[in-house]
């Protein structure tokens, strides 16, 4: 390597480090764990949309398999009900989250959606 291939690394090597220096964050004061508006107000939607879409995808797939096997109400009854289910029991894991840092992790190592946090 030749000394002006040098310059040009040692150059570039700076140029990275001020620009990695520039967009690292702050320190940002830390949360508080009271709810704003603005969280609670995303909170009702989150919560709003899990329910309405459990129940439109579960009644989705029952009218389809209504058509597809000729039974009418029977499947359309059963996975809307499923639906329910599933919406509720996303509420219920929004709703029942406690003991959560700052960095969104439970104490098990799992995020709010219960996937595994590499480190």
């Amino acid at each position: 390597m030749s000394h002006h291939d040098t310059t040009k690394a040692s150059q570039f090597d700076e140029r990275l480090a001020h620009m990695e220096q520039k967009l690292t964050p702050k320190n940002t004061p830390k949360k508080t764990a009271a709810l704003s508006e603005d969280s609670a107000l995303g909170m009702a939607f989150r919560i709003a949309s899990d329910l309405i879409a459990g129940v439109v995808v579960g009644l989705g797939i029952g009218y389809e398999l209504d058509q597809w096997t000729g039974r009418k109400p029977v499947f359309m009854i059963v996975f809307t009900m499923l639906g329910m289910a599933a919406g509720f029991r996303n509420v219920w894991r929004i709703v029942n989250v406690s003991d959560v840092p700052a960095t969104g992790a439970h104490k098990n190592g799992r995020d709010q959606r219960g996937q595994r946090i590499e480190d």
